[in-house]
């Protein structure tokens, strides 16, 4: 059974109250007609510093719905699901006008998002009290899926995945003198307290940390300054891509080369677009390697390639993930009906996804297994069996 702290409580109650269109009953989604479509709704950034995450992701629901609608006929003998797209910019208050929005419909038999933590976070509420399934594909806070019964990701928790990162870089990197710069808000300083946290408590020393403002922040290099006259062995800027190419590129500048530990959203084809060779050697974990060997992967990641002419990447897992098991959930659940659903998806084992089997935990969160990955010549590459580059 999931729990609800006493604060997420009252900022549900509060959510509730100024919005004004949560409802307490499931929403009316059956239908008697055995043709009529099943409807999820997405939301994420379409415009706005996250679009590319949007863009991917929305590439990624159209790759899902072609293979359930097309291929597979349909869910329950022939029904087609159809999402709906809203762009909430990564923004909580766009997300919250969203999530009424979609409530109000009163169509919707799940909701596919968040992005970002932030928005995520204030949008569930909603949809818990009108009982209509969120699974997110990427809100990574300790605090998203414990919301309520109905919310889901397709994520490792910030606790998890941060946790890891901090025993890989001090027992297998063997660091022990790391700088951060974080984004502020939830999800960076979240992840920054964590990483500090646990490397701390290994031995490890955090000898700075910065942060700055998202969306506003342009010029790094006060901050890159201030660490590099520390002398870290370690740099680890908690960014997104855009952020992140830009702090390599302004590091590089001024002659700061530690190693570079990178949040696990820059595992995107466009950070090495935008950074070439200066992101050659950086660190980072993620659940995708682009070496996972399934069938459906290598299908799914070699049609997104297709259409965008961008390698796939976690966003493009995760997304596509999202989509099936839902579909899977309501095929054999026997119905659409939103309660149902939920409950056959909470206690969904050994679900095959497209890097294969994991389970839903008590929580809500799909498990999926970490790999340490490094940037060697422009490429993602999975070192848990070893560096290539070591020698």
């Amino acid at each position: 059974m999931k729990k609800t702290s006493s604060i997420l409580l009252v900022l549900t109650l509060l959510v509730g109250v100024l919005a004004g269109c949560a409802k307490n009953d499931a929403p009316s989604v059956e239908s008697d007609d055995p043709n009529a479509p099943i409807y999820f709704a997405w939301y994420g950034p379409l415009t706005g510093d996250n679009k590319q995450y949007g863009d991917t992701e929305k590439v990624a629901v159209e790759l899902a719905l072609e293979k359930i609608n097309d291929e597979n006929g349909g869910v329950l003998g022939g029904r087609k699901i159809v999402v709906d797209f809203f762009d909430d910019k990564n923004d909580a208050k766009e997300a919250v006008t969203i999530a009424n929005k979609i409530i109000g419909e009163e169509k919707y038999v799940a909701v596919i998002g968040g992005f970002g933590s932030t928005a995520s976070m204030a949008a569930a509420p909603l949809y818990e009290e009108a009982q209509i399934i969120n699974y997110s594909p990427t809100a990574s806070h300790a605090d998203y899926s414990v919301i309520g019964e109905f919310i889901f990701r397709n994520t490792a928790t910030q606790e998890i995945e941060t946790t890891a990162y901090a025993d890989y870089v001090y027992d297998e990197m063997g660091i022990r003198r790391v700088a951060i710069l974080n984004v502020n808000d939830d999800w960076g300083n979240n992840i920054a307290n964590i990483f500090t946290e646990a490397f701390e408590a290994k031995g490890g020393e955090i000898v700075n940390r910065e942060s700055y403002i998202p969306n506003q922040t342009s010029d790094f290099t006060p901050m890159i300054s201030k660490a590099k006259q520390l002398n870290p062995e370690a740099f680890f800027p908690v960014a997104y891509y855009q952020d992140t190419a830009n702090i390599l590129k302004q590091a590089d500048g001024l002659d700061f080369k530690p190693q570079m530990i990178l949040s696990s959203s820059t595992l995107k084809q466009e950070l090495i677009d935008l950074t070439g060779d200066l992101a050659n050697g950086s660190f980072l974990m993620n659940a995708f390697t682009p070496d996972i060997n399934t069938d459906e992967f290598k299908e799914v990641m070699a049609e997104y390639k297709a259409r965008t002419g961008k390698e796939g990447d976690a966003f493009v897992m995760q997304t596509y993930d999202v989509v099936m098991q839902l579909a899977t959930a309501i095929e054999e659940t026997g119905s659409a009906d939103p309660v149902k659903v939920r409950d056959t998806l909470a206690n969904m084992k050994d679900y095959q996804s497209l890097a294969g089997p994991y389970s839903m935990n008590e929580v809500g969160d799909a498990v999926r297994q970490l790999q340490p990955i490094k940037i060697i010549d422009g490429k993602f590459v999975n070192i848990s069996n070893g560096d290539p580059s070591a020698n």
